[in-house]
């Protein structure tokens, strides 16, 4: 790993695993052995928490879709929003998707994206901003915001296909969509239980 990327958080170490909804991708991720009793408050601190060491459920669920839906990045300029470790970006890439970017405000994130594109040998590119060009807009669990869902709606109105996946957490705002598709989901390690599914809308 990267020496800006350190391998080792919250008493785990970075190793790379197989996902568990998508095994076609792996990610560097921490492993099972995360002592969740003492360090679950360290994990949800929003200013140090490492989101992009966790492949969470609704990133697999949209990264599967895309998988199973290659028509719907193939060729396209896709661009990734609050990406994480990277998992909707690279599967966009390995469905025949022209170029992503992952896009995230953690330098962390994005050092992570970058190491696990070259885990699954496709090009990815990084940003702290979206790019001023693209078609297809991918999120993964930003619902939460709801600044985010209005963001969202208006990058549909200026004509991006907007592909949105959501775990369903209690007290959550919702969409009023109907979901294209459901799957059974596990975070990579699971700190987010009991969330066990999670959606996929296009706006």
């Amino acid at each position: 790993m990267s020496s800006s990327l350190p391998e080792q958080w919250l008493g785990s170490r970075l190793s790379p695993r197989t996902l568990r909804l998508c095994p076609e991708l792996r990610l560097w991720l921490l492993g099972d052995d995360v002592d969740l009793q003492q360090r679950v408050s360290q994990v949800f601190a929003i200013e140090t928490a490492p989101y992009w060491a966790f492949c969470w459920g609704s990133g697999q669920a949209l990264a599967r879709y895309l998988l199973d839906h290659p028509e719907l990045v193939r060729g396209q300029d896709v661009a990734d929003f609050g990406a994480g470790c990277g998992v909707a970006a690279i599967a966009a890439l390995k469905a025949g998707a022209r170029s992503a970017v992952a896009v995230d405000i953690d330098e962390h994130a994005l050092r992570a994206c970058e190491r696990n594109a070259e885990l699954n040998e496709v090009s990815l590119q990084t940003s702290r901003v979206l790019p001023a060009e693209y078609q297809v807009l991918l999120a993964s669990d930003v619902l939460y915001e709801l600044g985010n869902r209005d963001f969202l709606q208006s990058e549909r109105v200026r004509g991006r296909t907007v592909l949105v996946s959501d775990p369903l957490r209690r007290d959550n705002p919702r969409l009023d969509l109907t979901p294209r598709c459901q799957y059974a989901v596990t975070t990579m390690p699971d700190v987010d239980y009991p969330v066990a599914s999670a959606v996929v809308y296009h706006l």
